[in-house]
């Protein structure tokens, strides 16, 4: 008899759902970088700031949104993969209902 077969996509959901935390962890993050950045430039004369805040600036320039990371593998790869195993849940589930045996044959 051959046995159920199944396909769990349950960690592909489980990455989507923690990829709005992390969105928003890093945004916080961000944000409070900004917020501290700001508050000692408003203290900081001379060429040792300006020097400092160009830096900074260009650290919140390179810093890719994780948010546009996490989407891209979200819309992109990871959609992918579901439809796939998708797919494969839905051909599973005819082969559950009719097994057959490795020669073709009613198990």
């Amino acid at each position: 008899m051959a046995s159920i077969r199944c396909a769990d996509i349950e960690k592909l959901v489980q990455f989507e759902k923690d990829s709005q935390d992390a969105i928003t962890e890093f945004e916080r993050i961000k944000t409070q970088f900004k917020t501290i950045n700001e508050n000692l430039l408003s203290k900081w004369q001379g060429a040792g700031a300006k020097q400092y805040k160009k830096e900074t600036d260009h650290i919140l320039e390179e810093i890719t949104s994780i948010a546009e990371v996490l989407d891209a593998i979200n819309n992109g790869v990871l959609k992918d993969i579901k439809n796939a195993y998708i797919q494969l849940d839905e051909e599973l589930k005819t082969f559950n209902e009719n097994p057959t045996s490795e020669e073709g044959t009613t198990a």
